[in-house]
């Protein structure tokens, strides 16, 4: 029960900072543990993630959530926990591509590529090296890949002296994704862009996409609006959709921008971050990050973040030519995010009502 609460919630936060919404109802009677488990070399599946959280319903409850385009050839197989998905790549028994999710760091992006090191290591090569390393698209966010060969020994499975393991890692502020193939190496090999196509592929189920804006009623234009605990002005001319689940606020801004404001954990760089990825622009780093423009508002300082590409939400809906503008203000306890995107024209034209939105933020609402 534990990890089919924890798979939906934290999926469900992952989307509130994407700007994406989710229609579900959430129950999680227990509470998931903040800190993330230590990373032990050669460990059990029962040490890695705890006897607690292997439930049997986790993975279905996954894949109610969860969608892709299966590879041609690739097979679904059954999951079991704590592997959300698990497929069978070209026919290949000894060759299988998987999605874990772990609360919080997971252990860490860098702590996992030297356990995967590890886990293809030899007895001449401890630590097998890392041949590639990229960004690709996981999930609607930009994850680390990488590529190691050697002798690869799973829990379970076969065990080949000349393989080949592709792997990538998307931290986020609440969880952290593990997507994964490994088996033969001249198999892998050929199979590494249907892997990476079947990463992009993952987002939400039909049932929990949002309604297009243009669908929504349009309440009265402008005036001063709230949510739990906060206030701010809205634009005049932006059509105020009302909350949504994990936002306090959605605008109809023109024909085809939409505007959110929502609240959620994390760091704000990763925010920043993950919001880059859904533009296909890549991370910033601490100095990126730190070189950022800042704006004064009635919670205090907030991080603007502006991209241009094209954008990706998390159910694959794309929008090319886009542009993106958002604010994080860090708070003790949480985030406020503003985010406005849609077509790169229209938000500029949008950008000064979206600083006006940002300053007019404070304590306070319904």
């Amino acid at each position: 029960m534990l990890r089919t609460a924890l798979v939906v919630c934290l999926l469900s936060c992952f989307l509130a900072g994407c700007g994406r919404d989710s229609t579900a109802t959430i129950e999680a009677r227990r509470v998931a543990p903040a800190a993330s488990l230590p990373v032990i070399v050669g460990a059990t599946s029962d040490q890695r993630f705890g006897p607690s959280q292997r439930s049997g319903s986790a993975a279905q409850k996954a894949s109610d959530s969860l969608v892709y385009d299966l590879p041609p050839g690739w097979k679904a197989l059954p999951a079991k926990e704590p592997r959300l998905f698990n497929l069978e790549v070209a026919g290949a028994q000894n060759c299988n591509a998987y999605l874990v999710m772990l609360p919080g760091a997971g252990g860490g992006l860098e702590a996992n590529i030297e356990r995967w090191q590890e886990q293809m290591g030899s007895e001449a090569e401890p630590a097998a090296e890392v041949v590639e390393r990229r960004q690709v698209l996981l999930l609607g966010g930009q994850a680390t890949l990488v590529v190691i060969d050697g002798h690869y020994r799973g829990m379970g499975e076969a065990d080949l002296a000349d393989a080949r393991m592709v792997g990538a890692i998307l931290p986020a502020p609440e969880f952290t994704l593990f997507a994964k193939m490994t088996g033969p190496r001249a198999l892998v090999e050929s199979e590494t862009e249907a892997f990476e196509a079947w990463c992009a592929s993952l987002g939400l189920s039909p049932e929990l996409q949002p309604k297009p804006v243009a669908s929504l009623p349009s309440p009265p234009n402008g005036g001063a609006g709230g949510g739990p605990g906060f206030t701010w002005d809205a634009p005049e001319g932006w059509r105020d959709l009302g909350p949504r689940s994990m936002r306090l606020a959605s605008f109809a801004v023109g024909e085809h921008c939409e505007c959110s404001i929502s609240t959620a954990g994390g760091s704000p760089e990763a925010n920043a971050d993950r919001w880059l990825g859904q533009m296909g622009a890549s991370p910033l780093g601490a100095e990126g990050f730190g070189n950022l423009a800042r704006m004064s508002t009635g919670l205090g300082e907030a991080v603007l973040v502006q991209a241009d590409g094209d954008w990706r939400g998390m159910s694959g809906e794309t929008i090319e030519g886009a542009r993106l503008v958002g604010a994080i203000l860090p708070l003790p306890r949480t985030n406020v995010f503003v985010k406005l995107w849609g077509p790169k024209d229209e938000v500029a034209a949008a950008e000064e009502a979206f600083e006006q939105l940002t300053r007019s933020l404070r304590m306070g609402g319904k």
